[in-house]
């Protein structure tokens, strides 16, 4: 029996290879047959991870600057080589990508960062003067300018706006540095505007969930971006819109789990959910943990 079951699966893992899925463990296979959970990532699974920037809908903040120059300081905060794919989509921008570093001297770059979620250029122009850009989390940003109240409200009505629609925010500053350093810390940063980005879904991933769904298999949507996001791309691939903010997996003291979420343990609120929005890896583990914790085969896709 053994046997019989070992050139069984090796039958299997090499028909899989023939689609272009290589098995590192030929009892995956087995698995995987069994399993009734799929837990998949948005960005780059489930989505293209081509973001583009829809130019007519891009919020202006700033006086005395336009739709262009928003895009043109965005791009400046870019990298123009070992870009990511933020960098790419808005370099692309530009009539020609040399202009985001055209008439200026580039003096230092602070890369993107998890702890400061957002990237920054000092550079010269070609008056001799030296000024800042930079892109990030909207949030990062807006603290980062200390927008008042006003400007702030109205900030986060387009981001939500932006959600509503699937589209993940961007926002962009500008400073100017009269000590001239790289060091210093200039002069109070200005809010210049928001772009949003999209990252359409991958061709297929509708299909795929739809399948997935007829063999009886249970797909949920774990994303680090917005709720609103994660809801308009479930529904646009057909996978239910009853998702849920990480808030309700981890307490904010200890991080243990919350007892009860809108009238129902969690466990069983994992269980009926299609997803969850703005996830940490220490929400992923949770979740796959109470799956397998209530007797289900879990799988997980993208970086999970």
């Amino acid at each position: 029996m053994p046997t019989v079951l070992s050139v069984t699966m090796a039958i299997g893992s090499h028909k899989l290879s023939e689609q272009g899925a290589i098995t590192k463990r030929m009892t995956a296979i087995e698995e995987m047959a069994g399993m009734d959970v799929l837990c998949s990532v948005k960005t780059g699974t489930l989505t293209l991870n081509k973001l583009t920037v829809d130019k007519s809908l891009i919020e202006v903040f700033c006086k005395n600057c336009d739709k262009d120059s928003v895009v043109l300081f965005a791009a400046r905060a870019s990298r123009v080589e070992n870009q990511d794919v933020i960098d790419a989509c808005l370099v692309g921008m530009l009539a020609d990508p040399k202009e985001a570093r055209s008439g200026i001297q580039e003096v230092h770059f602070l890369p993107f960062n998890p702890v400061d979620k957002r990237t920054a250029i000092t550079y010269i122009n070609e008056s001799g003067k030296w000024h800042r850009a930079s892109k990030g989390a909207p949030e990062q940003i807006i603290d980062l300018c200390n927008l008042k109240e006003d400007a702030r409200k109205r900030a986060h009505a387009i981001i939500g706006q932006f959600a509503e629609r699937g589209l993940r925010s961007l926002a962009v500053a500008r400073q100017e540095v009269p000590e001239a350093t790289k060091e210093s810390a200039g002069a109070p940063w200005e809010f210049m505007g928001l772009l949003p980005l999209f990252d359409p879904p991958r061709h297929g991933s509708a299909e795929t969930i739809r399948r997935a769904l007829d063999l009886g298999v249970n797909v949920k949507m774990i994303t680090g971006d917005q709720l609103a996001i994660g809801k308009e791309t479930g529904r646009r691939l057909g996978m239910g819109t009853n998702m849920y903010p990480s808030s309700t997996l981890l307490g904010e003291k200890g991080g243990h789990a919350n007892s009860d979420v809108a009238g129902m343990p969690i466990d069983e609120l994992i269980e009926k959910a299609d997803g969850f929005a703005g996830v940490f890896p220490e929400h992923k583990y949770e979740i796959v943990k109470r799956l397998q914790d209530r007797k289900h085969i879990c799988g997980m896709t993208g970086d999970g």
